[in-house]
């Protein structure tokens, strides 16, 4: 984990893109990644930000970054415990070398949870319970990093695992922008520019 890696000035850049995208489903943008080539020239301020985090982190195997915004409150959280993979290979497990996780605020709860669980080959998490648990309190211009194939996921607003959505008021929208570094490009994922998703961004 590191504090402080990003330039403040493009952090803000950066999260003045994001909230031109709107309040509405902001859960949708968990679904919606992109695909930065290495020495791909940014389209915008939030590709400018993954490629100076490419800068620091990425390792020297990596052709390219996978990334998307990762935006929700943490009375909902829409994403349970998971492996990041190449979701629509046609077979076998490939997750991406490194994965990353950048926080642009803080929020209550919301703490990123990282186990030290591995796949099996049918994908479950391996040993069934984990014998390490490290979590990561979202801050602004905090970023963390952790191997790509570890079982991970978001805790909610009381810092627990998510099973329901809490009662009570939804609190600050938790928002973080994901970058997964990998040695080849992920099935199906378009650059931004081949996209027509998030054009709000520009």
């Amino acid at each position: 984990m590191r504090d402080r890696i990003a330039d403040p000035a493009l952090v803000a850049r950066a999260r003045r893109a994001i909230a031109r995208l709107g309040t509405a489903n902001v859960e949708q943008s968990y679904w919606k990644t992109f695909w930065l080539p290495r020495g791909a020239q940014p389209s915008h301020a939030v590709e400018e930000l993954v490629r100076a985090l490419w800068d620091e982190t990425a390792p020297r195997e990596a052709v390219g970054a996978e990334w998307w915004i990762g935006r929700s409150y943490t009375t909902r959280v829409p994403v349970g415990f998971h492996f990041d993979e190449d979701v629509k290979a046609a077979r076998s497990f490939k997750h991406p070398r490194l994965s990353s996780v950048f926080f642009f605020n803080h929020v209550r709860g919301g703490q990123l949870a990282i186990t030290d669980q591995t796949p099996s080959a049918r994908g479950r998490p391996m040993p069934e319970q984990p014998t390490r648990l490290e979590t990561v309190v979202p801050q602004r211009n905090r970023y963390a990093t952790f191997a790509g194939n570890l079982f991970h996921g978001v805790l909610d607003a009381q810092g627990r695992t998510p099973t329901r959505p809490l009662p009570g008021p939804r609190g600050r929208l938790r928002v973080t922008l994901v970058v997964n570094y990998w040695e080849r490009r992920p099935t199906d994922v378009p650059t931004w520019s081949e996209s027509r998703a998030l054009r709000e961004l520009s």
